[in-house]
């Protein structure tokens, strides 16, 4: 009886250690492949992604995981191993789309595996404001 207490008092010190585990995370950067391909992928999403695809590295140093627009303005979420380089990615991003009629283009950015939620800079660009940063902290 009491070897069937220690095993189960294991198990849950294991269960125990993993939950604790799992609300610490890595802080080592995390390489990012390019996406793949799906049929589910959005072209915007695509579009947007092609600045790193044309450098042909094998790991991204950015990506955009998730982009909509509507009404003249664009949401980009996007993914980045240095999120202070929000302002120059932001600026790969727009570049190529901003002859498309947009009033305003709002880019997200957040490490890698960190919640949608939980972006850590926002960059703002306007035809008449250009680019402006903000902090959201972590």
């Amino acid at each position: 009886m009491r070897w069937r207490l220690a095993v189960g008092g294991l198990a849950w010190l294991g269960v125990l250690v993993l939950f604790v585990w799992g609300l610490h995370p890595d802080d080592r950067p995390r390489r990012m492949r390019p996406p793949t391909t799906s049929m589910t992928a959005s072209s915007l999403v695509k579009e947007l992604n092609r600045p790193q695809s044309d450098t042909g590295a094998r790991w991204w140093s950015w990506r955009v995981t998730r982009a909509t627009s509507a009404q003249h303005a664009m949401l980009v979420d996007v993914e980045a191993q240095r999120v202070a380089d929000a302002r120059a990615i932001a600026i790969q991003i727009v570049e190529p789309v901003r002859s498309h009629g947009y009033d305003e283009i709002l880019v997200y950015v957040r490490k890698p595996g960190a919640p949608v939620t939980h972006p850590e800079r926002r960059i703002q660009w306007t035809p008449k404001g250009g680019y402006v940063e903000m902090v959201m902290g972590n």
